[in-house]
């Protein structure tokens, strides 16, 4: 028996040695590169330092971007590198934002302030968001971002890792883009990049299933020793979602989606939403200490401070001749630990249930060369008195990279025509106006007089679900980081006891796209933002205090409305 065995072994070896010559020829090696250019100039007023009650601010500025894709492909198997470079016209500030040893100042791009402090302050280096600046003899360094670097492969199915699982599945791994996976729409949830792995199963045309697994903090082996703030680590935090794909018939999508996103102490601001809170330690809720023992002050928190919120509900798409219906429902729900103040003032772990409603109609209309769109929001906020350590209603996406409402529905409150100025408010980041929701109606009107050029206009309205205390400082909010607020200190002690406004503004805006040459576009628009009463601000000539309020004159003031204008010149490749 046993000699039986080795010949059989042998035998089988040899096979397996004489099989290759047999296979199909392997595919030849294919490298595509795909990908933009883009040349952005753009002007304007009152809305780059986030107070619209001062409208010194303005600007006209110009920046090149350039976005190549790399794709490495054999057969179905491929893997891409996504690249990134982003460059401001002329030096802004004491240095181009290159190389620590070729300048000497302050940097450029994400380590600066659009305008400095709230008195004024020195500039940054470049604008906000770009690597660096094109100064004389354009000599700048270290600028290239990596964007994307996975690899696709087919995971189940004919010729795949896991053959003998009929369907088929195409997989990710490594730093990718959200793309579909969670909704149809842009960034209602989860959009830009994220590294993790990713699978999408096609069980038939009719149906198929989006699952991925984001990585957003890891906690490695040194990081685990200790307990609480003694840990040298952020914790570890994740995200899963899944999001099935149904055509029940030609011209309907439906698009369920159930998301679970858990963080650990502090986490990155483009995932939670950080807002002033008197009531919790640090006075922000994604502050230093907020999320960890009331000592916690300088450390990052404490990781056994945990946050689970749970996002289920429905995208769908319709199609029915020219008529267009776009239907997105999420409720959120969960819990998240803070610090907060009891009614004695003593620091303690707080517990806030999650509730959370986002609803987006998009419906349209083609009617020969004109196409007509009408747009609604509702996002649900918490009021100005709210304690944010015991109630959250306010939506959290996981991440839109500042695109929610984006696609040319607006140039003010997310990116436009210029991608770079439109972050003061991060309700292209986060949907609502700090914690107060939002609400939300515009209209799109596009003729195309010829296939090469069209013209657009748009007029939108918004407010805010619960009505905003104005009788705050209004600044330049941010998502990078652990984020900023929009608003912030309290003037009047103690504050945050009544909304005063709920009418944000209206905007409105013209313009074209002309695309010239095969693969080349220019865009031009232009916008007016009349500004609201939601918002005014209040400021303190005297001692301000965070917990107190001003000892003082307390001075209130009115928002001003804002303008912009910018081109933009597209080659696409």
């Amino acid at each position: 028996m046993r000699r039986f065995l080795v010949t059989a072994v042998f035998a089988f070896v040899i096979l397996a040695m004489l099989a290759p010559p047999g296979f199909a020829q392997a595919p030849a090696p294919k490298v595509t590169i795909t990908g933009l250019f883009d040349q952005v100039s753009s002007m304007g007023r009152n809305t780059y330092d986030g107070n619209l009650t001062r409208n010194s601010d303005k600007e006209w500025y110009a920046r090149t971007r350039f976005r190549p894709d790399f794709e490495f492909a054999v057969g179905r198997v491929k893997a891409v590198l996504g690249l990134e470079i982003d460059l401001q016209y002329g030096q802004s500030g004491t240095n181009d934002g290159g190389f620590p040893g070729n300048v000497s100042g302050s940097a450029g791009g994400f380590g600066s302030s659009q305008l400095g402090a709230a008195n004024g302050g020195q500039p940054p280096g470049c604008k906000v968001n770009t690597n660096g600046c094109l100064d004389l003899n354009t000599d700048v360094g270290g600028m290239i971002e990596i964007k994307w670097i996975y690899t696709e492969f087919p995971l189940t199915g004919k010729d795949s890792l896991l053959p003998f699982i009929p369907v088929e599945t195409m997989a990710r791994l490594g730093g990718q883009p959200f793309d579909t996976l969670g909704q149809y729409k842009l960034a209602q949830y989860a959009n830009g990049d994220f590294a993790g792995v990713s699978a999408i199963t096609t069980f038939s045309p009719e149906i198929k299933t989006n699952l991925a697994w984001v990585m957003l903090e890891e906690e490695l082996a040194g990081g685990t020793r200790g307990l609480g703030i003694n840990k040298v680590t952020r914790g570890e935090d994740y995200a899963l979602i899944a999001s099935p794909e149904f055509t029940p018939f030609k011209g309907l999508d439906i698009k369920p989606l159930y998301s679970w996103f858990h963080a650990d102490g502090q986490t990155q601001g483009g995932a939670r939403r950080n807002l002033a809170n008197t009531r919790t330690v640090s006075g922000l809720i994604n502050g230093q200490g907020a999320r960890g023992p009331a000592l916690a002050a300088t450390s990052p928190g404490d990781p056994t401070e945990h946050e689970n919120r749970h996002t289920i509900g429905l995208d769908a798409r319709l199609r029915m001749g020219p008529f267009g219906l776009d239907p997105t429902v999420y409720w959120q729900f969960g819990r998240a630990d803070t610090q907060g103040f009891d009614n004695t003032g003593t620091a303690r772990k707080m517990t806030a249930d999650m509730s959370a409603w986002l609803v987006d109609v998009i419906a349209s209309y083609q009617l020969g060369p004109l196409l007509l769109e009408g747009r609604g929001v509702y996002s649900t906020g918490n009021k100005a008195r709210d304690n944010l350590s015991k109630s959250i209603k306010y939506y959290q996406p996981l991440d839109t990279d500042g695109n929610y409402w984006a696609g040319g529905w607006t140039q003010f409150w997310a990116s436009g025509v210029d991608y770079f100025n439109q972050g003061w408010a991060t309700t292209g980041n986060y949907v609502g106006y700090d914690r107060y929701g939002r609400i939300g109606f515009a209209l799109r009107g596009t003729y195309n007089i010829t296939p090469a050029l069209s013209l657009y206009g748009v007029v939108h309205a918004m407010w805010t679900a619960q009505a905003v205390d104005t009788d705050t400082t209004s600044q330049l909010a941010s998502a990078s980081g652990v984020g900023t607020a929009a608003r912030l200190t309290i003037v009047n002690a103690p504050g945050w006891l009544q909304g005063d406004s709920n009418y944000v503004g209206t905007e409105g805006n013209l313009g074209m796209t002309w695309r010239f040459a095969p693969n080349v576009a220019f865009d031009l628009v232009g916008a007016y933002l009349f500004a609201g009463d939601a918002l005014n601000a209040a400021e303190c000539r005297g001692t301000l205090s965070a917990t107190t309020g001003c000892a003082g004159t307390v001075v209130r003031m009115d928002a001003h409305d804002a303008y912009t204008l910018a081109a933009r010149m597209r080659l696409s490749f």
